[in-house]
Protein backbone atom coordinates (compact mmCIF):
# COMPACT_ATOMS: atom_id res chain seq x y z
CA UNK A 1 0.00 0.00 0.00
CA UNK A 2 1.19 3.66 -1.29
CA UNK A 3 1.05 6.14 1.31
CA UNK A 4 0.60 9.06 -0.70
CA UNK A 5 -3.20 7.36 -2.36
CA UNK A 6 -5.94 8.81 -0.50
CA UNK A 7 -8.56 6.28 -0.19
CA UNK A 8 -12.40 7.07 -0.50
CA UNK A 9 -15.54 4.74 -0.47
CA UNK A 10 -19.59 5.12 0.26
CA UNK A 11 -19.78 4.91 4.52
CA UNK A 12 -23.56 4.20 4.32
CA UNK A 13 -25.67 1.97 2.42
CA UNK A 14 -25.98 2.07 -1.75
CA UNK A 15 -29.83 3.27 -2.12
CA UNK A 16 -31.63 6.02 -2.04
CA UNK A 17 -31.61 7.67 1.45
CA UNK A 18 -32.18 10.83 3.62
CA UNK A 19 -28.07 10.96 3.43
CA UNK A 20 -25.07 9.62 2.08
CA UNK A 21 -21.78 9.56 4.05
CA UNK A 22 -18.63 9.13 1.75
CA UNK A 23 -15.17 8.94 3.93
CA UNK A 24 -11.77 9.36 2.62
CA UNK A 25 -8.10 9.10 4.41
CA UNK A 26 -4.56 9.76 3.28
CA UNK A 27 -2.45 12.66 3.10
CA UNK A 28 -4.43 14.26 0.20
CA UNK A 29 -7.61 14.53 2.21
CA UNK A 30 -7.58 18.21 2.77
CA UNK A 31 -6.51 19.34 -0.56
CA UNK A 32 -9.64 17.11 -1.73
CA UNK A 33 -11.94 18.82 0.55
CA UNK A 34 -10.50 22.60 -1.09
CA UNK A 35 -11.24 21.11 -4.50
CA UNK A 36 -14.62 19.66 -3.52
CA UNK A 37 -15.66 23.39 -1.70
CA UNK A 38 -13.54 25.51 -3.15
CA UNK A 39 -13.06 27.01 0.39
CA UNK A 40 -9.42 26.80 1.65
CA UNK A 41 -9.88 26.47 5.49
CA UNK A 42 -11.30 23.78 7.25
CA UNK A 43 -11.52 23.58 11.30
CA UNK A 44 -9.95 19.79 12.89
CA UNK A 45 -13.32 17.72 13.59
CA UNK A 46 -15.78 20.16 13.45
CA UNK A 47 -18.81 20.05 10.87
CA UNK A 48 -18.89 23.23 8.23
CA UNK A 49 -22.17 23.40 6.07
CA UNK A 50 -20.76 23.63 2.21
CA UNK A 51 -21.73 23.41 -1.01
CA UNK A 52 -20.02 20.59 -3.96
CA UNK A 53 -18.87 21.58 -6.84
CA UNK A 54 -17.77 19.41 -10.19
CA UNK A 55 -14.29 20.14 -11.84
CA UNK A 56 -16.06 22.30 -13.86
CA UNK A 57 -17.51 24.31 -11.10
CA UNK A 58 -21.11 22.92 -11.58
CA UNK A 59 -22.93 22.78 -8.15
CA UNK A 60 -23.41 19.16 -7.48
CA UNK A 61 -24.97 19.53 -4.16
CA UNK A 62 -24.69 21.26 -0.33
CA UNK A 63 -24.11 19.17 2.82
CA UNK A 64 -21.23 18.86 5.13
CA UNK A 65 -17.98 18.10 5.36
CA UNK A 66 -15.34 17.38 8.50
CA UNK A 67 -11.83 17.18 8.34
CA UNK A 68 -9.93 14.84 11.42
CA UNK A 69 -6.46 16.18 11.16
CA UNK A 70 -3.89 12.52 11.58
CA UNK A 71 -2.68 11.23 13.85
CA UNK A 72 -6.03 11.15 15.34
CA UNK A 73 -8.74 9.79 13.27
CA UNK A 74 -10.22 6.46 12.96
CA UNK A 75 -6.91 5.48 10.06
CA UNK A 76 -4.40 7.50 12.27
CA UNK A 77 -4.45 9.58 8.95
CA UNK A 78 -5.95 12.54 7.51
CA UNK A 79 -9.58 11.75 7.41
CA UNK A 80 -12.31 13.60 5.59
CA UNK A 81 -16.53 12.56 5.80
CA UNK A 82 -18.39 14.50 2.78
CA UNK A 83 -22.05 14.47 3.73
CA UNK A 84 -24.58 14.59 1.19
CA UNK A 85 -28.34 14.04 0.59
CA UNK A 86 -28.54 10.63 -0.23
CA UNK A 87 -29.76 10.51 -4.27
CA UNK A 88 -27.89 7.54 -6.04
CA UNK A 89 -27.25 10.05 -8.93
CA UNK A 90 -25.48 12.39 -6.27
CA UNK A 91 -23.23 9.87 -5.01
CA UNK A 92 -22.28 8.71 -8.52
CA UNK A 93 -21.50 12.35 -9.66
CA UNK A 94 -19.30 12.74 -6.41
CA UNK A 95 -17.23 9.03 -7.02
CA UNK A 96 -17.01 10.24 -10.84
CA UNK A 97 -15.24 13.54 -9.30
CA UNK A 98 -13.20 11.70 -6.60
CA UNK A 99 -12.21 9.59 -8.83
CA UNK A 100 -10.19 12.45 -11.34
CA UNK A 101 -8.37 14.19 -8.71
CA UNK A 102 -4.90 12.99 -8.54
CA UNK A 103 -3.82 10.50 -5.61
CA UNK A 104 -7.40 8.90 -5.00
CA UNK A 105 -8.98 5.93 -5.34
CA UNK A 106 -11.71 3.64 -4.16
CA UNK A 107 -11.05 1.94 -1.38
CA UNK A 108 -10.71 -2.02 -1.00
CA UNK A 109 -12.70 -3.88 1.37
CA UNK A 110 -11.64 -3.14 4.86
CA UNK A 111 -9.05 -0.90 3.48
CA UNK A 112 -9.95 2.14 6.45
CA UNK A 113 -9.25 -0.70 9.51
CA UNK A 114 -6.23 -1.83 8.09
CA UNK A 115 -4.95 1.27 7.73
CA UNK A 116 -5.65 2.25 11.30
CA UNK A 117 -4.23 -0.99 12.30
CA UNK A 118 -0.86 -0.71 10.58
CA UNK A 119 -1.16 3.07 12.20
CA UNK A 120 -1.20 1.26 15.59
CA UNK A 121 -4.96 2.46 16.50
CA UNK A 122 -6.21 -0.31 17.85
CA UNK A 123 -5.02 -4.08 18.16
CA UNK A 124 -6.19 -7.03 15.53
CA UNK A 125 -8.84 -7.77 18.24
CA UNK A 126 -10.88 -5.10 17.83
CA UNK A 127 -10.97 -4.66 14.38
CA UNK A 128 -12.19 -8.65 14.27
CA UNK A 129 -14.65 -8.10 16.78
CA UNK A 130 -15.49 -4.98 14.66
CA UNK A 131 -16.63 -6.89 11.91
CA UNK A 132 -18.55 -9.14 13.86
CA UNK A 133 -20.54 -6.57 15.43
CA UNK A 134 -21.40 -4.98 12.05
CA UNK A 135 -22.42 -7.99 10.96
CA UNK A 136 -24.40 -8.86 14.00
CA UNK A 137 -28.42 -9.82 13.51
CA UNK A 138 -29.47 -11.30 16.84
CA UNK A 139 -28.81 -9.73 20.36
CA UNK A 140 -27.24 -12.04 21.32
CA UNK A 141 -24.53 -12.03 18.63
CA UNK A 142 -24.41 -7.92 19.33
CA UNK A 143 -23.19 -8.61 22.83
CA UNK A 144 -20.98 -11.31 22.11
CA UNK A 145 -18.78 -8.94 18.91
CA UNK A 146 -19.41 -6.13 21.40
CA UNK A 147 -17.37 -7.81 23.86
CA UNK A 148 -14.43 -8.86 21.76
CA UNK A 149 -14.83 -5.12 19.95
CA UNK A 150 -14.85 -3.02 23.19
CA UNK A 151 -13.92 -5.84 26.22
CA UNK A 152 -11.29 -6.68 27.80
CA UNK A 153 -9.28 -9.28 25.73
CA UNK A 154 -6.81 -6.55 24.38
CA UNK A 155 -5.72 -5.33 27.78
CA UNK A 156 -5.86 -9.27 29.13
CA UNK A 157 -3.22 -10.30 26.34
CA UNK A 158 -0.73 -7.01 27.27
CA UNK A 159 -1.15 -8.63 30.87
CA UNK A 160 0.07 -12.06 29.80
CA UNK A 161 2.46 -10.58 27.77
CA UNK A 162 3.79 -8.66 30.64
CA UNK A 163 3.85 -12.20 32.93
CA UNK A 164 5.74 -14.03 29.61
CA UNK A 165 8.61 -11.27 28.94
CA UNK A 166 9.20 -10.76 33.05
CA UNK A 167 9.65 -14.74 33.29
CA UNK A 168 11.77 -14.75 29.77
CA UNK A 169 13.97 -11.74 31.46
CA UNK A 170 14.45 -14.14 34.55
CA UNK A 171 15.43 -16.88 32.74
CA UNK A 172 17.27 -15.37 29.81
CA UNK A 173 19.65 -14.08 33.17
CA UNK A 174 19.83 -17.27 34.92
CA UNK A 175 21.57 -18.37 30.91
CA UNK A 176 23.62 -15.52 31.02
CA UNK A 177 25.15 -15.91 34.64
CA UNK A 178 24.59 -19.09 35.65
CA UNK A 179 26.85 -18.58 38.98
CA UNK A 180 23.99 -16.29 40.35
CA UNK A 181 21.25 -19.26 39.64
CA UNK A 182 20.74 -19.25 43.42
CA UNK A 183 19.40 -15.71 43.11
CA UNK A 184 16.54 -16.82 41.03
CA UNK A 185 13.12 -17.81 42.66
CA UNK A 186 11.67 -20.21 39.54
CA UNK A 187 9.05 -20.65 41.80
CA UNK A 188 7.72 -17.64 41.20
CA UNK A 189 7.99 -18.08 37.54
CA UNK A 190 6.16 -21.48 38.29
CA UNK A 191 3.65 -19.79 40.15
CA UNK A 192 2.85 -16.83 37.52
CA UNK A 193 2.86 -18.88 34.64
CA UNK A 194 0.68 -21.40 36.10
CA UNK A 195 -2.07 -18.90 37.01
CA UNK A 196 -1.33 -17.66 33.12
CA UNK A 197 -2.07 -21.22 31.86
CA UNK A 198 -5.39 -21.31 34.25
CA UNK A 199 -6.60 -18.29 32.81
CA UNK A 200 -6.02 -19.13 29.27
CA UNK A 201 -7.88 -22.58 29.17
CA UNK A 202 -11.24 -20.58 30.96
CA UNK A 203 -10.58 -18.12 27.81
CA UNK A 204 -10.80 -20.97 25.30
CA UNK A 205 -13.66 -22.64 27.23
CA UNK A 206 -15.73 -19.25 27.19
CA UNK A 207 -14.55 -18.61 23.48
CA UNK A 208 -16.04 -22.04 22.45
CA UNK A 209 -19.64 -20.59 24.12
CA UNK A 210 -19.23 -17.25 22.63
CA UNK A 211 -18.85 -19.13 19.06
CA UNK A 212 -21.80 -21.07 19.60
CA UNK A 213 -23.85 -18.23 20.56
CA UNK A 214 -22.48 -15.89 17.57
CA UNK A 215 -22.86 -18.76 14.92
CA UNK A 216 -26.17 -20.26 15.93
CA UNK A 217 -26.59 -23.60 17.16
CA UNK A 218 -27.78 -26.58 14.85
CA UNK A 219 -31.32 -28.49 15.96
CA UNK A 220 -32.30 -31.45 14.38
CA UNK A 221 -36.12 -32.37 14.10
CA UNK A 222 -36.58 -36.13 14.21
CA UNK A 223 -38.91 -38.69 14.80
CA UNK A 224 -40.95 -41.60 13.90
CA UNK A 225 -42.90 -41.13 10.40
CA UNK A 226 -46.08 -39.41 10.38
CA UNK A 227 -45.42 -37.81 13.95
CA UNK A 228 -46.03 -34.40 12.41
CA UNK A 229 -42.31 -33.25 12.19
CA UNK A 230 -42.49 -31.40 8.95
CA UNK A 231 -45.87 -29.64 10.38
CA UNK A 232 -44.07 -28.88 13.40
CA UNK A 233 -40.97 -27.01 11.39
CA UNK A 234 -43.57 -25.53 9.03
CA UNK A 235 -44.94 -24.10 12.38
CA UNK A 236 -41.85 -23.04 13.32
CA UNK A 237 -41.29 -21.49 10.01
CA UNK A 238 -44.01 -19.63 9.85
CA UNK A 239 -44.63 -21.07 6.45
CA UNK A 240 -45.01 -24.04 4.61
CA UNK A 241 -41.64 -24.98 3.28
CA UNK A 242 -41.54 -28.53 4.09
CA UNK A 243 -44.38 -30.80 2.23
CA UNK A 244 -46.91 -32.56 4.50
CA UNK A 245 -49.22 -35.27 3.98
CA UNK A 246 -51.00 -38.44 5.12
CA UNK A 247 -48.36 -40.79 3.27
CA UNK A 248 -45.61 -42.08 5.69
CA UNK A 249 -42.02 -41.32 4.20
CA UNK A 250 -43.46 -37.98 2.78
CA UNK A 251 -40.00 -36.33 3.75
CA UNK A 252 -36.97 -38.06 1.92
CA UNK A 253 -34.28 -35.43 2.60
CA UNK A 254 -33.72 -32.66 4.88
CA UNK A 255 -34.60 -29.13 5.12
CA UNK A 256 -33.19 -26.30 7.01
CA UNK A 257 -34.17 -23.10 7.92
CA UNK A 258 -32.34 -20.16 10.09
CA UNK A 259 -34.31 -18.81 12.92
CA UNK A 260 -33.95 -16.32 15.89
CA UNK A 261 -35.53 -17.83 19.48
CA UNK A 262 -35.39 -15.23 21.46
CA UNK A 263 -32.53 -13.53 20.64
CA UNK A 264 -30.93 -17.28 19.97
CA UNK A 265 -29.95 -17.75 16.41
CA UNK A 266 -30.72 -21.17 15.61
CA UNK A 267 -30.61 -23.84 12.39
CA UNK A 268 -33.54 -25.84 12.57
CA UNK A 269 -33.46 -28.99 10.15
CA UNK A 270 -36.35 -31.07 9.55
CA UNK A 271 -35.15 -35.02 8.77
CA UNK A 272 -36.85 -38.27 7.05
CA UNK A 273 -39.06 -39.97 9.36
CA UNK A 274 -37.57 -43.09 11.38
CA UNK A 275 -38.40 -46.62 11.04
CA UNK A 276 -37.85 -50.03 9.32
CA UNK A 277 -38.54 -49.66 5.40
CA UNK A 278 -37.60 -51.77 2.15
CA UNK A 279 -38.22 -48.74 -0.04
CA UNK A 280 -34.75 -47.38 -0.89
CA UNK A 281 -35.19 -43.92 -1.11
CA UNK A 282 -37.13 -43.64 2.11
CA UNK A 283 -33.82 -46.08 2.97
CA UNK A 284 -31.33 -43.78 2.12
CA UNK A 285 -33.46 -40.47 4.05
CA UNK A 286 -33.36 -42.66 7.48
CA UNK A 287 -29.38 -43.10 6.80
CA UNK A 288 -28.88 -39.85 6.51
CA UNK A 289 -30.84 -38.78 9.66
CA UNK A 290 -29.13 -41.13 11.38
CA UNK A 291 -26.02 -39.77 10.84
CA UNK A 292 -26.43 -36.26 11.55
CA UNK A 293 -27.73 -37.67 15.37
CA UNK A 294 -23.97 -38.47 15.45
CA UNK A 295 -22.32 -35.26 14.28
CA UNK A 296 -24.86 -32.36 15.37
CA UNK A 297 -25.88 -31.59 19.33
CA UNK A 298 -29.24 -30.32 19.84
CA UNK A 299 -32.49 -32.37 18.98
CA UNK A 300 -36.08 -32.18 19.19
CA UNK A 301 -38.39 -35.14 19.31
CA UNK A 302 -41.56 -35.02 17.68
CA UNK A 303 -43.83 -38.07 18.54
CA UNK A 304 -47.63 -37.83 18.27
CA UNK A 305 -50.94 -40.70 18.72
CA UNK A 306 -50.90 -41.84 15.69
CA UNK A 307 -46.90 -42.41 14.62
CA UNK A 308 -47.11 -44.76 17.91
CA UNK A 309 -46.64 -48.55 17.47
CA UNK A 310 -43.92 -51.27 19.03
CA UNK A 311 -42.16 -51.28 16.11
CA UNK A 312 -41.44 -47.22 16.20
CA UNK A 313 -40.63 -47.34 19.87
CA UNK A 314 -38.00 -49.54 19.68
CA UNK A 315 -36.59 -47.36 16.83
CA UNK A 316 -36.65 -44.27 18.24
CA UNK A 317 -35.09 -45.74 21.57
CA UNK A 318 -31.93 -46.54 20.12
CA UNK A 319 -31.70 -43.06 18.69
CA UNK A 320 -32.01 -41.52 21.92
CA UNK A 321 -29.17 -44.10 23.37
CA UNK A 322 -27.25 -42.92 20.14
CA UNK A 323 -27.80 -39.19 20.92
CA UNK A 324 -26.48 -39.83 24.68
CA UNK A 325 -25.88 -36.71 26.84
CA UNK A 326 -26.34 -34.30 24.08
CA UNK A 327 -29.47 -31.93 24.43
CA UNK A 328 -32.68 -33.26 23.53
CA UNK A 329 -36.53 -32.39 24.02
CA UNK A 330 -39.72 -33.80 23.45
CA UNK A 331 -42.88 -32.38 21.62
CA UNK A 332 -45.99 -34.28 21.73
CA UNK A 333 -47.60 -33.23 18.45
CA UNK A 334 -51.47 -33.63 17.37
CA UNK A 335 -52.92 -32.83 21.21
CA UNK A 336 -55.89 -31.73 19.45
CA UNK A 337 -56.71 -36.09 19.03
CA UNK A 338 -58.89 -37.86 21.12
CA UNK A 339 -56.34 -40.33 21.70
CA UNK A 340 -53.89 -38.17 22.74
CA UNK A 341 -53.51 -38.66 26.57
CA UNK A 342 -53.80 -42.46 26.20
CA UNK A 343 -50.82 -42.52 23.49
CA UNK A 344 -48.22 -40.51 25.40
CA UNK A 345 -48.87 -42.67 27.89
CA UNK A 346 -47.84 -45.43 25.66
CA UNK A 347 -44.61 -43.67 24.22
CA UNK A 348 -43.54 -43.25 28.04
CA UNK A 349 -44.51 -46.24 29.54
CA UNK A 350 -42.28 -48.25 26.08
CA UNK A 351 -39.51 -45.92 26.46
CA UNK A 352 -38.63 -44.95 30.14
CA UNK A 353 -36.16 -42.22 28.64
CA UNK A 354 -39.11 -39.99 27.92
CA UNK A 355 -39.91 -39.40 31.55
CA UNK A 356 -36.36 -37.78 31.88
CA UNK A 357 -36.40 -35.43 28.81
CA UNK A 358 -38.21 -31.93 29.11
CA UNK A 359 -41.53 -32.43 26.93
CA UNK A 360 -44.31 -30.08 25.59
CA UNK A 361 -47.69 -30.80 24.39
CA UNK A 362 -48.94 -28.67 21.13
CA UNK A 363 -51.28 -28.82 18.59
CA UNK A 364 -49.59 -27.64 14.99
CA UNK A 365 -52.76 -27.92 13.83
CA UNK A 366 -54.10 -25.22 15.86
CA UNK A 367 -50.78 -23.76 16.24
CA UNK A 368 -51.07 -21.94 12.95
CA UNK A 369 -53.97 -19.50 14.71
CA UNK A 370 -52.30 -19.57 18.27
CA UNK A 371 -50.21 -17.09 18.79
CA UNK A 372 -50.15 -17.42 22.53
CA UNK A 373 -49.07 -21.32 21.75
CA UNK A 374 -46.54 -20.04 19.52
CA UNK A 375 -44.81 -17.86 22.15
CA UNK A 376 -45.09 -20.90 24.56
CA UNK A 377 -43.34 -23.05 22.36
CA UNK A 378 -40.47 -20.21 21.34
CA UNK A 379 -40.06 -19.70 25.23
CA UNK A 380 -39.98 -23.52 25.37
CA UNK A 381 -37.12 -24.03 23.34
CA UNK A 382 -35.12 -21.14 24.36
CA UNK A 383 -35.14 -22.36 27.98
CA UNK A 384 -34.14 -25.99 27.12
CA UNK A 385 -32.37 -25.98 24.33
CA UNK A 386 -31.09 -22.99 23.23
CA UNK A 387 -29.76 -21.69 26.20
CA UNK A 388 -26.30 -21.65 26.78
CA UNK A 389 -24.80 -23.07 30.17
CA UNK A 390 -23.09 -20.28 30.79
CA UNK A 391 -23.26 -16.76 31.17
CA UNK A 392 -21.76 -14.06 28.93
CA UNK A 393 -20.53 -12.26 31.54
CA UNK A 394 -17.11 -12.27 31.15
CA UNK A 395 -15.29 -10.21 29.60
CA UNK A 396 -12.43 -11.36 27.62
CA UNK A 397 -12.41 -14.12 24.78
CA UNK A 398 -10.99 -15.17 22.00
CA UNK A 399 -13.55 -15.55 18.66
CA UNK A 400 -11.89 -16.28 15.71
CA UNK A 401 -10.85 -20.34 15.31
CA UNK A 402 -6.83 -18.96 14.23
CA UNK A 403 -7.04 -17.17 17.47
CA UNK A 404 -8.23 -20.13 19.57
CA UNK A 405 -5.90 -22.68 18.09
CA UNK A 406 -2.93 -20.27 18.64
CA UNK A 407 -3.96 -19.96 22.33
CA UNK A 408 -4.04 -24.00 22.44
CA UNK A 409 -0.76 -24.29 21.09
CA UNK A 410 0.26 -21.76 23.43
CA UNK A 411 -0.98 -23.46 26.48
CA UNK A 412 1.01 -26.45 25.33
CA UNK A 413 4.65 -24.20 24.92
CA UNK A 414 3.39 -22.93 28.61
CA UNK A 415 2.83 -26.61 30.01
CA UNK A 416 6.13 -27.87 29.04
CA UNK A 417 7.95 -24.26 29.83
CA UNK A 418 6.78 -25.30 33.47
CA UNK A 419 7.66 -28.76 33.34
CA UNK A 420 11.46 -28.20 32.27
CA UNK A 421 11.76 -25.04 34.60
CA UNK A 422 15.07 -26.94 35.98
CA UNK A 423 16.18 -27.07 32.88
CA UNK A 424 16.69 -23.75 32.11
CA UNK A 425 17.77 -23.25 28.44
CA UNK A 426 14.67 -25.54 27.32
CA UNK A 427 12.49 -24.13 29.60
CA UNK A 428 13.35 -20.30 28.06
CA UNK A 429 13.02 -21.79 24.47
CA UNK A 430 9.17 -22.77 25.53
CA UNK A 431 8.87 -19.96 26.73
CA UNK A 432 9.71 -17.62 23.58
CA UNK A 433 7.56 -19.68 21.56
CA UNK A 434 4.20 -19.01 23.97
CA UNK A 435 5.26 -14.83 23.46
CA UNK A 436 5.81 -15.86 18.96
CA UNK A 437 1.86 -17.21 19.76
CA UNK A 438 0.71 -14.63 21.48
CA UNK A 439 1.88 -11.43 19.65
CA UNK A 440 0.29 -13.62 16.84
CA UNK A 441 -3.23 -13.36 18.95
CA UNK A 442 -3.46 -9.33 18.53
CA UNK A 443 -1.08 -8.81 15.40
CA UNK A 444 1.95 -7.76 16.66
CA UNK A 445 4.02 -10.07 14.57
CA UNK A 446 4.37 -9.78 11.01
CA UNK A 447 1.99 -11.85 8.61
CA UNK A 448 0.94 -9.22 5.42
CA UNK A 449 -0.94 -12.27 3.76
CA UNK A 450 -3.08 -13.43 6.88
CA UNK A 451 -4.05 -9.10 7.47
CA UNK A 452 -5.14 -9.42 3.81
CA UNK A 453 -7.81 -12.10 4.34
CA UNK A 454 -8.60 -10.89 7.62
CA UNK A 455 -9.71 -7.08 6.42
CA UNK A 456 -11.56 -8.49 2.93
CA UNK A 457 -14.05 -10.00 5.28
CA UNK A 458 -15.28 -6.03 6.26
CA UNK A 459 -17.29 -4.18 4.05
CA UNK A 460 -16.41 -1.04 1.97
CA UNK A 461 -16.51 1.65 3.98
CA UNK A 462 -14.90 0.39 6.68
Amino acid sequence: MEKKETIFALSTPYGRSAIAVIRLSGSNSLNVAKKLTKKKNFSNRAATYVSFFDNKDSLIDRGLIIFFKSPSSYTGEDMLEIHTHGSIAIINKMFEVLKKISGCRFALPGEFSKRAFINGKNDLIHFQGLANLISSETEQQRIVASKQTFGQTQNICKEWRRVIVESLAILDSAIDFPEEGEDYNLNVIVKNLNKLTKAAKNAIEFSHTCEQTYNGQDVIIFGPPNSGKSSFYNLLCQENKAITSSIKGTTRDKNTTQLEIFGQKAAITDTAGLRKTKNLIEKKGVKKTLQILDTSKNFILVLSPDSFSVKNSKFIEGSIDKIGNKNLVVIYNKKDLNSFTSVKTKWTSQINNLRKLKSLSISCKKGKSDYQMLITLMKFLNKNLLLIDRDLNENYYFFERAQISIISSMITDLEMCIKNIKNIEIASDFLSKTLSSLDTVYGKSNFEDRLEIIFNKFCIGK
